[in-house]
């Protein structure tokens, strides 16, 4: 199986245990050659000082030939040193008197001693002291650290040497002693390091693994985001931006998907405005066929009390649905004409029905009594008509609308007793702390926009409520100009 099908669940924690493992043969190697170095050098120093304490406290035996007492001397240093070999030679290379006596008896003859000896001392007697490692002919397999100190005079005059040599084998127990406790204490460290490694990285990926099931969940159509991986997103590393841009995303496409819903609303509304327009005309002919009616029996006179009520009842009907036919064609028309005092009683009838529907009471003030504005009607009728709509979904009992003309601007004040709601406008609607801005505000800002006015909606402070003002300046640029 390849590394590239295994989780990153499973790849970072095996990696961290792996590189431990790898630190800790490291850090082996490295503390074995450091081991040995150490104990090599060690041995040496040793054999350096063995010489050097032989020879200081060897001067006076070798000057009276006392034999004995250098015999005495070496064997109380090797009691206490075991596997280290002592030679005291004189300057002609006899040995004097030795450790090892059935290899060296007293006075052994010069040629019996070993080449590698032979040059130690020399070397002692012009340097005084020698140090070097040695080969012994009768045991060629095994190196033997040596150190050669010159005995001297008082005169400076060399009395002889002190050789005193050890085979590298004997520190071996040693060394082994101490390679055993390393190996031992870094087992035991890797038997925390390493689970505590892959739990560390097992905690590392687990933002990975939230955001990748974040982003399974964009398929399945559920936007829903983990509180875990909203609160990584807060950090400064790689996978918290990544986190981030995840979330600006999500958000995004939570929106978006509030516009299409709102575009599909709005295009049903559209179609269904069309199909009302279209019906409205056919409504018509029918309807003033019937009042015509209506008009000719008033003319050859009713002498029935009873079919007398019935005819102003039927005419009373038939006017209202004049008059709602009417304000639905108005909305619908696509022919730019002036504001007049009939498009605002037209707002009254179309935004009526809703308001009765929802058992909220909608109090009109207008003091516009100009049968022309210079302002274009399509336009204004459909700002104000969603202002009053989004006022009235908004209310719990009572919308007010004041309707106004002032320093040469059509001011328009909608205020709904509902909860307090601020929107501003956007170059796309999107969500708010609020709640979200529909198309119909949306569509409601670029008009006023368009129109050189002013749109503001705020939180009402008292009475509590939102209240929405419109200023729209008047003038003759918006009768000529037909283009939106």
């Amino acid at each position: 199986m390849k590394l590239a099908q295994f989780s990153y669940l499973i790849k970072v924690p095996l990696a961290l245990s792996l590189v431990s493992f790898a630190s800790a043969v490291g850090v082996f190697a490295v503390t074995y050659y450091l081991l040995s170095s150490y104990v090599s050098v060690e041995l040496m120093t040793r054999m350096q000082q063995i010489s050097n304490s032989v020879a200081q406290s060897s001067k006076l035996a070798i000057q009276r030939d006392e034999i004995w007492d250098l015999h005495q001397q070496i064997q109380s240093v090797v009691k206490a040193d075991t596997g280290t070999t002592i030679l005291i030679l004189n300057t002609n290379g006899q040995v004097i008197v030795a450790s090892d006596t059935p290899a060296y008896p007293v006075m052994t003859d010069a040629s019996k001693v070993p080449e590698s000896i032979k040059n130690l001392v020399l070397t002692s007697f012009k340097e005084q002291i020698s140090i070097s490692k040695i080969n012994m002919p009768s045991d060629d397999d095994n190196v033997f650290f040596a150190s050669a100190t010159a005995v001297l005079a008082d005169d400076g005059e060399p009395l002889g040497s002190v050789v005193v040599y050890s085979k590298q084998d004997s520190v071996i127990p040693k060394f082994r002693d101490l390679l055993a406790k390393v190996i031992s204490y870094g087992g035991i460290a890797l038997c925390f390091i390493i689970p505590l490694g892959w739990w560390l990285g097992r905690r590392l990926v687990e933002p990975l693994k939230m955001l990748k099931n974040s982003m399974l969940s964009i398929s399945k159509q559920n936007h829903s985001l983990d509180q875990q991986l909203i609160s990584i997103a807060n950090g400064t590393d790689e996978i918290s931006q990544l986190a981030a841009q995840f979330i600006a995303m999500n958000a995004e496409l939570d929106r978006i998907k509030d516009l299409e819903d709102q575009i599909q609303a709005a295009e049903r509304m559209a179609l269904t405005g069309r199909l009302a327009s279209a019906l409205a005309h056919e409504v018509n002919n029918p309807l003033g066929g019937m009042m015509n009616i209506i008009a000719n029996l008033r003319l050859r006179g009713i002498s029935d009390p009873h079919v007398e009520k019935t005819t102003n009842l039927l005419e009373r009907g038939l006017k209202q649905i004049a008059e709602s036919i009417n304000a639905l064609m108005s909305q619908a028309r696509k022919e730019q004409t002036l504001l007049s005092t009939t498009d605002i009683e037209d707002l009254k009838t179309l935004s009526g029905s809703v308001a009765d529907q929802k058992n909220i009471k909608i109090n009109w003030i207008s003091t516009i009594s100009t049968d022309e504005i210079q302002l274009r009607a399509i336009p204004v009728r459909q700002i104000i008509l969603n202002l009053l709509l989004n006022a009235i979904h908004a209310a719990e009992t009572v919308v007010s609308v004041q309707i106004q003309l002032k320093n040469n601007n059509l001011q328009c004040l909608v205020f709904n007793d509902g909860l307090g709601f601020s929107a501003e406008f956007e170059e796309l609607p999107k969500p708010s702390t609020e709640g979200r801005i529909g198309l119909g505000l949306w569509v409601s800002f670029r008009l006023t926009d368009q129109l050189g006015g002013m749109l503001n909606i705020a939180p009402n402070e008292y009475p509590s409520g939102t209240l929405a003002e419109l200023s729209i300046p008047i003038g003759e640029p918006h009768a000529k100009n037909s283009s939106d």
